[in-house]
């Protein structure tokens, strides 16, 4: 991977973390993210790298306690459902957090 395309998911990561700050994505959140994806000719592949790699941060700072609280188990619900990921992209571990 080119180090721009690598810089460009990185952005993506951020960008991300930002717009679900608050737990929802709204509608100029969303049409700023499709902008990023659109201005940076990412694939569907480069995309779903992106989400998964973010899944994984999320994932590691909820496991960090080694506890779940219902706010990072809502955080993880949030994350998957404001980014629309499908069911079969969400990694095991994260999705047992999910349902708890």
């Amino acid at each position: 991977m080119s180090d721009a395309r690598f810089m460009a998911k990185v952005r993506l990561t951020n960008l991300i973390d930002r717009v679900l700050a608050d737990g929802k994505i709204d509608p100029a959140e969303r049409a700023e993210l499709q902008t990023f994806y659109k201005q940076q000719l990412f694939s569907a592949e480069d995309v779903r790298d992106a989400l998964a790699g973010y899944l994984k941060i999320v994932q590691r700072d909820v496991l960090a306690d080694g506890k779940v609280t219902d706010q990072e188990r809502a955080r993880c619900r949030a994350v998957v459902t404001e980014l629309k990921i499908p069911t079969s992209l969400v990694p095991v571990e994260l999705q047992a957090i999910i349902d708890g």
